[in-house]
């Protein structure tokens, strides 16, 4: 790292300018990968702050590290912060000024964010950004499956025949995470259920999946089920929700190994692919990726 670049502990009143590094880092990377025009500006992060404010907020209370890097002028140019939830470390962001890439800033925050030995199991759910990727590989993680944004509008459904359906409790979610990913989230499950509603799907009184219904900015997910034949069962909830709702498009982040969604939305529901992927990482196969779909937006699984 250049000696121009301070790193400090970051707290809660850092938290939009970190946005801030978030979504001009991520217009940035959209760029360069010709998702969005090269000469697209950067967004108007004052506008997109109200749809993250209380995710961050969640973050900045409950995060096992935050860690920002600032210019001698005390501007900021990049951050990291990382989860730590029933032994489950989490980087859930790292993001970097784009004209401060090459400096060394994100490996000097990801050591303090991310370092070795913190977690039994550590995850990241990265972009396709290649300086990135090659940094986070170094950082006790492999490649799991891919994930792509998959977009539709939702359309009348039937309600699933067989289940029965109600709101979802904190303990049918942590039941059902910890069979997906092998571990129970208490504080995320708790501010989902704050965040957006919720059903478990039962059959024969027993929780075979949960679906998170889109909240009030159209966020959706996670959604997981027990076995991946039931899968399509929480998908069609969802997307009941999203169209009594009247959602114009339903935005979900997909998992390519959990094959009997990806059949259902594109096959069943006429999905498309909306061509922006992300890398699911990890210390080992412990996540049961073909039968989740992550919350969105999607900095944690």
């Amino acid at each position: 790292m250049t000696s121009a670049a301070i790193v400090r502990p970051a707290s809660i009143a850092d938290s939009f300018a970190c946005f801030g590094l978030f979504r001009r880092s991520l217009w940035d990377l959209m760029r360069r990968i010709g998702y969005l025009p090269i000469d697209q500006p950067d967004p108007d992060v004052d506008v997109q702050w109200p749809a993250y404010d209380r995710l961050f907020a969640h973050l900045g209370a409950t995060c096992a590290q935050w860690w920002i890097a600032e210019d001698p002028q005390g501007r900021p140019v990049g951050y990291a912060r990382s989860t730590e939830r029933d032994g489950l470390a989490e980087l859930t962001e790292l993001f970097v000024a784009p004209d401060t890439r090459v400096a060394g800033v994100g490996r000097a925050l990801l050591e303090r964010a991310f370092a070795p030995g913190l977690g039994t199991h550590r995850s990241i759910i990265a972009t396709v950004d290649a300086a990135a990727v090659a940094l986070y590989l170094r950082f006790g993680v492999a490649h799991q499956t891919t994930g792509v944004g998959v977009t539709g509008g939702p359309r009348p459904i039937a309600p699933p025949a067989g289940y029965e359906t109600a709101p979802a409790t904190v303990d049918e979610v942590l039941e059902i995470e910890n069979v997906v990913l092998s571990h129970a989230r208490r504080q995320e499950a708790e501010f989902m259920l704050a965040d957006r509603p919720a059903v478990v799907l039962r059959r024969s009184g027993r929780p075979v999946a949960y679906a998170f219904l889109p909240n009030a900015d159209g966020h959706a997910g996670p959604v997981a089920a027990r076995d991946p034949a039931d899968m399509p069962a929480a998908l069609a909830t969802l997307e009941r929700a999203a169209h009594e709702g009247e959602l114009q498009r339903l935005d979900l982040t997909v998992p390519l190994g959990a094959h009997t969604a990806v059949e259902w939305l594109l096959g069943e529901r006429g999905f498309r692919i909306d061509p922006f992927y992300c890398l699911f990482l990890a210390n080992g196969p412990w996540a049961q990726l073909d039968r989740y779909l992550p919350f969105n937006p999607c900095l944690i699984l």
